[in-house]
């Protein structure tokens, strides 16, 4: 089969699961032939195997996110290693690392935690934006900090970074730490998910029977362990939680792209 017509039955079959099925059917195409997106557009009427793209675009056509097909995601117009065993990178979550960087900008070397770091992303652009930075990446899931020291290796900030295998902070020493930042689980136990998310890490998703609750031990050790801010990410219906539970510090909410409550700075100075 040649290169255009793989990508117009590839198109077709993804078309009622994808805003972008004929951009999804080349990306697909290019991870399966590696190469780049140059070569397919000008390799149109090259002959190729067919069998294999077609079985991607069957994981596809079953909703499996095309980040896990690919193992690949764009963060920071980075690209990051990804997996089932993490989530993938939001573009919301960007905000959030601004957050940090700006909150950090007067601290000559500062200490950052981060808890549940999953593929890494945060722990890494924090690493690259703040090259006087002290990091510790911590996660409970071992399989998620294999792919984080992934990323960090491909980013060349494996020496910059503290990876540490950990139920929240039961196994991070460090007090006295100036930012503690996380994209926690906050998704209630009993949320039906899309299909998409299905196919991602339930331990990164579901933060409780209410949802807030690993929300709230966050807060509760920044304020056992002295951190100077907290900054955390949260979910759309969780600003008045966070509002009540961290009275009277008032926390400076932020929202996303699409105008949604998204995140938190607490200062405890």
């Amino acid at each position: 089969m040649l290169v255009k017509e793989a990508l117009v039955k590839a198109t077709r079959l993804i078309k009622d699961i994808s805003d972008i099925p004929n951009k999804e059917a080349r990306i697909l195409l290019a991870s399966y032939l590696k190469k780049d997106q140059i070569w397919i557009i000008t390799h149109d009427d090259e002959e190729i195997k067919e069998e294999g793209y077609f079985e991607l675009i069957k994981r596809r056509v079953d909703n499996e996110p095309i980040e896990y097909i690919t193992n690949s995601a764009s963060f920071y117009g980075e690209s990051f290693y990804v997996d089932s065993n993490v989530l993938i990178p939001r573009p919301e979550t960007e905000i959030l690392v601004d957050l940090v960087v700006s909150t950090c900008k007067g601290i000559k070397t500062p200490i950052i935690v981060e808890i549940g770091t999953g593929s890494g992303i945060i722990s890494i652009m924090l690493a690259l934006l703040l090259p006087k930075a002290i990091i510790k990446a911590v996660d409970i899931s071992q399989e998620a900090l294999h792919v984080a020291k992934l990323n960090a290796k491909k980013h060349r900030v494996s020496d910059r970074i503290e990876f540490i295998l950990s139920d929240l902070l039961n196994s991070c020493d460090e007090k006295n730490f100036d930012v503690l930042v996380s994209n926690p689980p906050y998704i209630a136990n009993n949320e039906p998910l899309h299909v998409g998310l299905s196919y991602e890490p339930s331990l990164a998703l579901y933060g409780g029977k209410e949802g807030g609750e690993i929300l709230e031990k966050i807060y509760n050790l920044a304020k056992a362990r002295k951190v100077s801010f907290l900054a955390c990410e949260i979910g759309y219906d969780q600003k008045e939680y966070i509002s009540t539970i961290a009275s009277p510090l008032k926390p400076k909410f932020y929202k996303d792209l699409a105008n949604h409550d998204r995140g938190f700075i607490i200062n405890f100075k």
